[in-house]
């Protein structure tokens, strides 16, 4: 028997990537420990310099192996315990030390949309009382971001609209959201840190784009959500969402979300994806078969529960009944 040296290096890989999720969830690794996945990048850079020098001698397998496995873990660490960062990359920092820009403010009406995207850096969004938005913090040069307003929506994005990557310096922005208006919240986040606390306000729907970053959600103490929609590539969130949310669709590539809802939750669960992980037996849900999940002795018939539909592509889904993501 011959056995192709490429498709043995996959299948090793693809092992690895889906033995570090399950012995995390089983206990028998360190999540603490898994978390440190992106700070083994030097060892994958040892692994292809030594296939490159040992090419076409027996030794060639030596360093071939090293990277199979060593990003194998990388991977399966990601899936596992989610993004944490490459701060030895670059220069894209938490934005301490950047130039203050000027605060910006204005008011919306009754109902709105506030629209933000953030580029590296630390974002950090909270409902206050009143009709009032407002934005301060600093960046690289002081500018601050592109802001555009009325009474019907605020859009809040870089100044630079090109996102060039983990070697962006950090900015530092401090956003302030009305509670009395119904609002329409859509999030973009690029290599970021960002925590959203809503708490108090009327949002009707989310949005979420997440791109290799990481973001703390807490919706649970709002009223008026319906829908929610999140796409992660390479991020890690937590999203807590009260129990009025009727639909809520979530992609996951390379990324993991932990969604924490109150206890006794009607809801349908619809999961697709490869490479992806869930712990809904776990959580006492029914299972109907290896793409359907619902809560025990759902009626729906009734109409009244949530509808959640989960895609997971080398993505780690975890669902928390009763717990608080902020705990």
């Amino acid at each position: 028997m011959r056995i192709d040296r490429r498709l043995l290096g996959w299948g090793l890989f693809l092992i690895i990537v889906g033995a570090v999720p399950l012995l995390v969830r089983g206990d028998y690794l360190d999540a603490d420990v898994v978390k440190g996945w992106p700070s083994l990048w030097p060892i994958l850079l040892i692994g292809w310099g030594l296939a490159l020098v040992l090419r076409r001698t027996p030794g060639e397998v030596v360093g071939s192996a090293v990277s199979v496995v060593v990003l194998g873990v990388m991977v399966g660490g990601l899936i596992a315990t989610g993004f944490g960062g490459f701060p030895a990359f670059g220069a894209c920092g938490n934005g301490a030390g950047g130039t203050g820009f000027g605060d910006r403010s204005g008011t919306l009406g009754e109902s709105g949309r506030a629209s933000i995207e953030f580029n590296c850096g630390t974002l950090d969004v909270a409902a206050v009382d009143g009709s009032d938005w407002s934005i301060s913090g600093t960046d690289a040069d002081g500018r601050g971001p592109d802001v555009s307003a009325d009474s019907a929506r605020v859009t809040i994005r870089p100044r630079d609209q090109e996102f060039t990557g983990f070697f962006d310096r950090g900015s530092d922005w401090r956003i302030n959201l009305p509670r009395t208006p119904m609002i329409d919240l859509g999030i973009t986040l690029n290599a970021g840190d960002a925590s959203v606390d809503m708490t108090g306000a009327t949002v009707h729907s989310l949005g979420l784009t997440l791109n290799a970053g990481s973001i703390d959600i807490d919706l649970a103490g709002a009223s008026g959500v319906s829908t929610v929609s999140t796409t992660l590539n390479a991020g890690s969130a937590t999203l807590g969402l009260p129990g009025s949310v009727s639909d809520a669709s979530m992609t996951l590539n390379a990324g993991s979300i932990t969604v924490c809802l109150p206890a006794g939750t009607p809801l349908r669960v619809s999961w697709s994806g490869a490479l992806g992980s869930n712990n809904f037996d776990a959580q006492g849900l029914t299972k109907i078969d290896d793409q359907h999940w619902t809560s025990a002795g759902l009626d729906s018939s009734s109409g009244s529960y949530l509808e959640l539909n989960v895609s997971a592509n080398l993505g780690s889904f975890s669902l928390d009944l009763g717990g608080s993501c902020n705990a």
